[in-house]
């Protein structure tokens, strides 16, 4: 397919393309690897963003140099945040947790507790943007400092603090409503 759409192309988008590619190659998937922690699907991820470049040449080409590789990078991170999905949909036999119900202190009502919470939580994620999923996903997730997210997004440290509170506080009001609506029911 690349080959097909190579040959469509004049010399100077090859030349482009290659220059993007030779530059940003590994940093994208250093990227990636960081978010994912998984090196075929970091290597899927800049394959799947390279050909999203390849498609968007003309629109890429036209901006300042200094857009380029932000532009890139969230190319990127849309074609990580689809992996991401895609796993969601995916069960694997050993991420599956046994309970071992023979424990004294085994309580039914408070395993329904904790999923009920689990939950809302992940109710309240879900109302997020795709921004602020991704954000709170490389920040618990993933277990990224600051520092590191901050270069990520090619924001500063203090941004991604900030930013980091207003998801929090965000979701304590989501949580907190759910919390209203099931007490009502």
């Amino acid at each position: 397919m690349i080959i097909l759409i190579l040959g469509v192309m004049t010399d100077d988008e090859v030349d482009f393309i290659n220059k993007i590619f030779s530059k940003m190659n590994v940093k994208m998937y250093n990227i990636s690897f960081n978010i994912l922690k998984d090196k075929f699907d970091a290597e899927e991820a800049v394959s799947q963003t390279f050909l999203k470049i390849i498609e968007n040449i003309k629109k890429i080409s036209t901006l300042p140099c200094s857009q380029i590789e932000p532009y890139c990078v969230v190319i990127l991170k849309n074609e990580t945040m689809n992996i991401i999905r895609k796993r969601k949909k995916t069960i694997h036999v050993d991420s599956v947790d046994y309970i071992d119900h023979s424990q004294e202190d085994y309580s039914i009502e408070e395993e329904y507790l904790d999923a009920v919470d689990k939950e809302q939580l992940l109710s309240c994620i879900n109302k997020l943007s795709d921004d602020e999923k991704f954000f709170v996903h490389l920040r618990f997730v993933n277990e990224m400092k600051f520092k590191d997210i901050s270069e990520l997004l090619d924001i500063t440290e203090e941004a991604a603090k900030k930013r980091s509170q207003r998801i929090l506080k965000k979701l304590r009001l989501y949580y907190e409503e759910g919390g209203l609506n099931v007490s009502n029911i």
